[in-house]
Order: structure tokens, then C-alpha cells, then sequence
């Protein structure tokens, strides 16, 4: 039962946690946000129908990963002619083992609900290189790292050196946060 609460506030979180990158993003007019009382602070969401719907159906999507607890990551990169110019990076790690059922559901939703307002004001409060106006050629893209995945390609991984002057942006850490239940960490590249 707990394990259920845990997976339902996540996906929950995961869903304002992609608005409001996307606000911050300024990707879209700002008219189309709305404020709205979340975690105990004023977080922003869309009202744009197409939009809302795709981070619907995206978080959705996650279900079965975040009940296996598989998902490592979420990235939304924010592109401009094909090249990301800022990405936000959210990490999430699970203990090895933790009795999901001894921990009473009351808890589980207070400790997160605490950990999840910390991480969306460090989204909104982080430094950005938005736009001053909505541009039609920036685009947004979100990727999900799962533990199979990782697996799967260290097998082929091979370390390469990029030299220092290469590596675009710097990455920002914004807030980390480490419960019993779950280590989260936001990051912004800039």
C-alpha cells in the first residue's frame, strides 16, 4: 500500500515538476500558466489543452518504471536548432532495501510533500537563459534514465576524454534532498 502512495505522489510531483520547467523554460506565452497552491507554495501550470495533455501522457507513461523503481532520471533539455542550449536534470535514487510497509502513509506524503516544495522553487529561483519573448524555434525534450537502460549500455561503454573547453554549460546543482524513502537531486546546465 505504501509503495502505491509513494508511486502515486512521484508521478504526481514528476507532472509539476515538468510545468514548471517548462515556465521557467519561458517556452510558452506566460498567460497560458496559472498559479496554483501545490506542496505549500504557488506553483505554476499550464492551461493550454495540447500542452497539458503530452505531460499527461508522458508521466503516465512512467508508471510501470517508477513502481519498479527503475527510473534514474529526468531530463527536460530545452533546444534551440537542434542544439540543447539548458537542461534541467532531475535524479532520483531508491534505498537497496526499505520495508515500504512500515512506514505509515501519513509520513511518506509529509516528507515528500516537504522535499518536492524545495525542488520546485529551486527550479523557479534557478538562473536561466530564457528568451525575453516565447521563440517558435526553441523546442523542449524530455528524457527518462532507467536502471535497465544504464545497464544495458555499460556494456558498450567506452570512456573518452572531451577536453574542458568542450563541455557546454555549467551544470548548476539546485537543491538535493535525501529521505528515507528516496534521494532526490535537481540540477540546471546553463
Amino acid at each position: 500500500m505504501s509503495g502505491d502512495i509513494l508511486q502515486e505522489i512521484l508521478l504526481e510531483f514528476l507532472e509539476v515538476w515538468l510545468h514548471n520547467v517548462i515556465y521557467k523554460a519561458n517556452l510558452y506565452p506566460s498567460q497560458i500558466f496559472r498559479s496554483r497552491y501545490k506542496y505549500n507554495i504557488s506553483v505554476k501550470q499550464s492551461s493550454y489543452p495540447p500542452l497539458n495533455n503530452y505531460l499527461r501522457k508522458l508521466v503516465l507513461s512512467l508508471q510501470p518504471e517508477l513502481h519498479d523503481q527503475s527510473i534514474q532520471s529526468v531530463t527536460v533539455n530545452i533546444e534551440q536548432e537542434l542544439e540543447t542550449r539548458e537542461s534541467f536534470n532531475l535524479t532520483i535514487s531508491y534505498p537497496d532495501t526499505l520495508p515500504l510497509e512500515d512506514i505509515p502513509s501519513e509520513k511518506i506524503i509529509s516528507d515528500c510533500k516537504d522535499a518536492f516544495r524545495g525542488h520546485i522553487v529551486s527550479v523557479l529561483n534557478s538562473p536561466s537563459k530564457k528568451e525575453q519573448v516565447p521563440s517558435e524555434k526553441r523546442t523542449f525534450s524530455v528524457s527518462v534514465g532507467t536502471s535497465e537502460l544504464v545497464a544495458s549500455q555499460m556494456t558498450a561503454w567506452c570512456a573518452e576524454t572531451v577536453p574542458e573547453s568542450e563541455v557546454p554549460g555549467i551544470v548548476e546543482p539546485l537543491l538535493f534532498t535525501d529521505m528515507a524513502l528516496l534521494r532526490i537531486q535537481s540540477s540546471h546546465r546553463v
